[in-house]
């Protein structure tokens, strides 16, 4: 599949047309056995494509995503079409209006193609528990995308769509990309609008973009933001000598592969090689942050379905138990918890003082098998959904930007996605890093 540069370049040649464009996606989408889409949007997606090939034809200045074809995740309202969340008692929920980050990639020319799969809810890392089916991974079918934005990940992978928007509130934009091979980012906490998304907990929720390379992920950030193209995207392709990367030891160092330790230190040798100081560091209080994160998440999710879990409204058992566990947290605990996140982002702030970005495995394995919750490492085995988030978990607390990108594959040529954590609003020093990991 083309970037959403390379597509551009394409529609001023004339080589191809944003009509042709949506047609071969929509007949990609209708022979696909992914599951990616629980609404696919053909009647208006061919209509803003004609619109969108008359603009370019006329010669008239176009938006930065004229023509370019994008799903967004179903927890996210498209006026006119459902938004479900993957479960039952959504299914025919339709939405009036477009949340903001819809109308931005609109304002820029986007497509909505179609609402993505995504694990009931939000409440899952595997991305294999919807009422609309399980979510396959495209590299694999029979291993998750990972979640909860598995549909988001799911269609990008598998050339479904040029771009697409998910959530995160532990792991949900990151992960799944990381296990699809494709590029993730939670920007910033607050960078991008959640207005007109459901929420999971509103302290960690972030909304973001996941692309096929890192040129197209700060190009949708931009636009996603209502920020001037370049505003992360100028440091992309330029050298990295000097920069100084951060690798935590403990915590982030545990529960991992082979393969994945393998990318970690493929990767540092790559930065090396271009310049790069690589050195070891600390996170003080890296679990605590942790604890208090998981605590903060479960009390808010149990309180955003409370009300429909005492009406025993229908929920996948899986997600319905996981509900559960934040039901008997006392007030006092989670205050304490939801208190810590200054601390949190102090110790971020600290290490980043002293380096210009942090990298770790993105998660500790690559994509499992559908339906398996225990995974093993090393001769021992640990709860596979927990596997997944506990690298990324401490970012949504502390509201680092961080970005997922693809860096080798395991034995079985299943990706390995690693994550750079930069400074609050530094996205644009991830990407310039990034580009150097893509180009290795």
């Amino acid at each position: 599949m083309k970037s959403i540069a390379d597509l551009a370049r394409a529609y001023r040649k004339g080589e191809c047309s944003p009509v042709d464009i949506v047609d071969k996606l929509l007949a990609d989408i209708e022979s696909s056995s992914i599951n990616a889409y629980i609404t696919v949007m053909a009647d208006q997606a061919r209509a803003e494509a004609k619109a969108a090939q008359a603009q370019l034809a006329s010669g008239k200045e176009a938006g930065a995503l004229a023509g370019v074809p994008i799903a967004i995740k179903d927890l996210i309202d498209v006026a006119g079409y459902r938004t479900t969340m993957g479960a039952e008692q959504y299914a025919e929920h339709v939405s009036k209006d477009d949340a903001e980050v819809v109308r931005l990639l609109r304002k820029a020319g986007a497509i909505i193609i179609g609402k993505a799969n995504t694990h009931q809810f939000a409440y899952g890392s595997t991305g294999d528990r919807s009422f609309f089916g399980a979510v396959r991974n495209p590299r694999n079918p029979s291993r998750v995308p990972g979640g909860s934005s598995s549909g988001s990940a799911a269609s990008v992978a598998a050339g479904l769509a040029y771009g697409s928007v998910g959530t995160d509130t532990s792991a949900s934009i990151r992960l799944p990309a990381a296990l699809c091979g494709v590029v993730g980012m939670k920007a910033t906490l607050g960078l991008i609008s959640r207005q007109g998304v459901f929420p999971l907990s509103e302290t960690l929720d972030h909304v973001g973009p996941i692309s096929t390379c890192v040129q197209d992920n700060a190009l949708l950030l931009e636009v996603m933001s209502d920020s001037p193209l370049g505003a992360f995207s100028s440091k992309i392709g330029q050298s990295i000598r000097g920069l100084v990367i951060g690798v935590p030891g403990t915590f982030y160092s545990e529960y991992i592969s082979p393969a994945v330790s393998r990318s970690m230190l493929a990767a540092r040798q790559a930065l090396e090689a271009a310049g790069a100081v690589v050195k070891s560091v600390e996170i003080d209080n890296i679990y605590e942050i942790y604890n208090a994160q998981q605590l903060v998440l479960k009390t808010e999710a149990y309180a955003q379905h409370e009300d429909a879990l005492n009406a025993q409204a229908p929920f996948i058992k899986e997600v319905q138990d996981r509900l559960l566990t934040g039901k008997g947290v006392l007030a006092s605990e989670y205050l304490r918890s939801l208190k810590y996140q200054s601390t949190a982002q102090a110790c971020f702030d600290k290490v980043l003082e002293n380096v210009d970005v942090l990298l770790t495995p993105t998660c500790g394995v690559t994509a499992p098998l559908i339906d398996e919750r225990t995974t093993r490492i090393n001769d021992e085995d640990y709860s596979t959904p927990w596997l997944l988030t506990r690298s990324t978990a401490p970012t949504n607390f502390s509201g680092h930007p961080s970005l997922s990108v693809p860096f080798m594959q395991d034995e079985e040529g299943m990706p390995v996605g690693l994550q750079l954590i930069g400074k609050w609003h530094d996205e644009a020093t991830l990407y310039q890093v990034a580009s150097r990991l893509e180009a290795h």
